[in-house]
């Protein structure tokens, strides 16, 4: 665990999360300590830890089991449960954007933010991205830039609808990813909540519970007829941009050597598919492996 983790729980009970090393209190929205420079941990892990969060989730989880014990369906949530706990960080982007990750190692992937900031790149005009950073800044207030979005995925697929899907390897993102209950913009839609509403509690967890967020959103649609084969659809509805999912948030940036698998389709276009050929020996030779159907 690190250094910062310990910080928030010793300093949990005052609610307010203080430096071990120089005992000063630390804003909630930055990665060290601004007084001595001390790992404080990520911000979005810290605000997940927080006790009126895990309280909230660890009751949502227990009405989940005592639902699935009334039903006689608890031994198919535990199975349901013990997958999510091997389940993978899935994120998606554009041919495009993957050769340029694929291309070295001195290139990262860039967030929605920064790809804006350096003008690489314009806003769609869409209602997404007209709401988005309106969305991102109430749950990430002053980092919403860091964070990268992806999904929870058991079969290593992601929402293909948004190109190619790159599983994350665990080692790399394990510390600074979170898990929300699902597309943030879709959930403030369906909740109508604005600037100003206190956010409801319980709904995102670090990674290392990932598995109890899944139980506490999911449980109750598990019956004694769900099989196992049916989880992944459990955690990404469909392909689609707008797919049920269970987001994944990581803070910082994603380098070509955290990939760990590539899948999707084949293009059509004979220009598009001689660049994937070209993004996926790139990959390879650093032992990403790739399924392309």
């Amino acid at each position: 665990m690190g250094t910062g983790l310990l910080t928030y729980k010793l300093s949990v009970l005052e609610n307010v999360m203080k430096c071990l090393n120089c005992h000063e209190e630390i804003p909630e929205h930055v990665r060290s300590c601004v007084v001595c420079g001390a790992d404080a941990g990520y911000p979005n892990v810290r605000a997940a830890l927080h006790s009126e969060e895990t309280t909230a989730l660890e009751l949502r989880v227990k009405e989940a089991e005592e639902n699935a014990n009334l039903q006689g369906c608890d031994g198919i949530l535990k199975s349901f449960r013990k997958d999510v706990a091997n389940s993978s960080a899935v994120v998606c982007c554009s041919l495009g954007k993957l050769n340029e990750l694929a291309s070295s190692d001195n290139l990262l992937y860039q967030t929605f933010y920064q790809a804006i900031g350096s003008e690489a790149r314009l806003p769609e005009d869409n209602e997404y991205d007209t709401i988005r950073e309106a969305v991102d800044s109430l749950f990430f207030p002053h980092y919403h830039e860091q964070i990268r979005f992806g999904a929870l995925s058991i079969n290593r697929t992601g929402i293909s609808g948004y190109g190619y899907c790159m599983v994350l390897k665990e080692m790399a993102i394990k510390d600074r990813a979170t898990v929300f209950e699902e597309n943030l913009i879709l959930f403030v839609k369906r909740l109508r909540i604005v600037a100003g509403d206190p956010l409801p509690l319980g709904c995102r967890a670090p990674w290392a519970k990932r598995d109890l967020l899944a139980v506490a959103k999911l449980g109750k649609r598990i019956t004694p007829t769900t099989t196992q084969a049916e989880f992944s659809e459990l955690l990404i509805s469909s392909p689609t941009r707008v797919a049920d999912i269970i987001e994944v948030h990581i803070y910082g940036p994603i380098h070509r050597r955290a990939i760990e698998h590539l899948s999707g389709r084949e293009p059509r276009q004979r220009a598009d598919k001689v660049l994937l050929k070209s993004v996926i020996k790139k990959l390879k030779e650093i032992g990403v492996t790739a399924e392309i159907s």
